[in-house]
């Protein structure tokens, strides 16, 4: 007989997006800004600065190709994952054989060893890229695929997501505090680049610790009911699945959602230090500021998207996101306007993004969900992998294009022997106030009433026909 998951096995489960939060805010927030340094930084230049075709950095190569490659992954796990007969399930093996590699090759980015501007640096660095998105694949996409096995209700699966989304958005905002811990480290004599690495070394045996926990949470046979595994091959998975119209309307939504926040957690302590003219030392307490505010908001956004449905969240979340990026483009002319007060300036566009940080963590992993649902009800098979797959994709193209694009136009208007010039900061906030427009249209298009209508319908009649 199956058992109802256990609340305290569900939130060790979730210590996993702890170790997210932290590696994402590894890559998300640093990865550039350590390997394509400003001068107030004080870090060395290790990676050649060379471009291709003019304007394409090293950076934003080694990016797209450990993105491109790890693409590939994904739909291969997926089916990898739907389709395991392991004696302990078709999802946990996957996340034991991962966390270790997950945790030690984000922590490897960082220590290319070689001389400053060294080609063996890139080859080192995109290396461990790729072993790192690989790790992250084989842990996350059977690890959120078997949500909807394991917790069936869907307003029980808000809730899961609240936890899930609380855990990443609180060690995110410890990630957020890395300037803070750096600073404290350099005072001491250590420099810059190895009060970096001393940051993140702890931050990765952290992250360790967590996985491990998530990877052992519970024994999946005793919580997942019997389920149909896809016989079809790879490529008849997906063709079904994009042929599902409201999947597909909310992917792109998604999609174009993810690749606006990825844009300001990759650019945002640019924002920060260059355009409102923040210390560095002082720029967490802006992140802080807006990761505290959106975990505050949580039950708000869990009662709401219950009483008035996630589709409105999201839409809310986007028209406020794409107003913050034209503050954003304008940010350094209001910087000018309170000389002396320009903290309070950054601390007041952390306030005012929580709402979309929180709205967007939480309820698009839900409404997923609802999507997984419905489509195994309607097909009678259980592909929770590749759709998950399919999510994980989503994000792994956004902040790639938000990496490769936020490098290369970074530089745009950049001072002689400098990688970073203002022009370039404020650029990106366009393109990603257009990305925000764009996911707009995508989540008002979704047909949520349908979806909820047709799984409390059904399941409500295997019910009865149970009873």
């Amino acid at each position: 007989m199956v058992k109802t998951l256990p609340k305290r096995k569900m939130i060790r489960y979730c210590l996993s997006d702890i170790a997210k939060g932290l590696f994402n805010g590894m890559i998300a927030n640093y990865l550039l800004y350590f390997f394509q340094p400003t001068l107030k930084s004080g870090l060395p230049v290790l990676l050649p600065q060379n471009k291709l075709f003019g304007f394409i950095t090293i950076m934003a190569l080694l990016t797209g190709v450990g993105k491109v490659v790890d693409a590939v992954t994904d739909p291969w796990v997926a089916s990898l994952s739907d389709k395991c007969t392991h004696k302990d399930g078709r999802r946990m093996p996957f996340l034991k054989f991962a966390a270790v590699p997950y945790a030690v090759s984000v922590l490897m980015i960082f220590m290319a060893p070689f001389a400053d501007g060294s080609a063996l640096n890139a080859v080192w660095v995109g290396f461990f890229l790729i072993l790192y998105y690989a790790a992250y694949t084989f842990f996350f996409i059977p690890r959120n695929a078997l949500i909807p096995e394991v917790i069936p209700d869907a307003k029980d699966r808000v809730g899961y997501y609240g936890i899930s989304t609380a855990f990443f958005m609180g060690s995110s905002s410890f990630m957020y505090a890395a300037t803070l811990f750096v600073d404290l480290i350099k005072k001491t004599g250590v420099s810059p680049l190895w009060s970096w690495r001393i940051v993140f070394t702890v931050f990765a045996a952290i992250g360790l610790v967590c996985v491990l926990l998530g990877a052992t949470a519970f024994k999946e046979n005793d919580y997942v009911a019997q389920h149909n595994k896809p016989q079809q091959s790879l490529l008849v998975s997906a063709k079904t699945i994009f042929k599902n119209k409201t999947f597909l309307t909310f992917f792109a939504g998604d999609l174009f959602s993810y690749i606006s926040m990825a844009f300001f957690q990759t650019a945002m302590l640019y924002y920060i230090t260059m355009l409102l003219n923040v210390p560095e030392s002082q720029s967490f307490l802006v992140m802080l500021a807006a990761i505290v505010v959106a975990l505050c908001l949580f039950p708000l956004i869990v009662k709401c998207s219950k009483k008035y449905g996630k589709k409105k969240m999201l839409v809310v979340a986007s028209v406020i996101f794409t107003i913050v990026f034209a503050f954003i483009y304008f940010g350094d002319k209001l910087a000018g306007l309170v000389v002396g007060y320009e903290l309070y300036l950054g601390l007041f566009m952390g306030l005012v993004v929580a709402f979309p940080f929180a709205a967007i963590n939480i309820l698009p992993q839900s409404v997923m969900s609802d999507i997984i649902q419905k489509d195994s009800i309607e097909n009678g098979v259980n592909r929770e992998g590749f759709f998950s797959a399919t999510k994980t994709f989503v994000e792994k193209i956004a902040y790639s294009l938000a990496m490769v694009v936020v490098s290369s136009v970074l530089a745009i208007g950049a001072p002689t022997g400098e990688s970073v010039g203002m022009l370039g900061v404020k650029l990106t906030g366009v393109f990603a106030g257009l990305f925000s427009l764009v996911s707009l249209v995508f989540f008002t298009l979704y047909k949520e009433k349908s979806v909820m209508e047709f799984i409390e319908t059904n399941t409500k009649q295997l019910s009865d026909e149970v009873t």
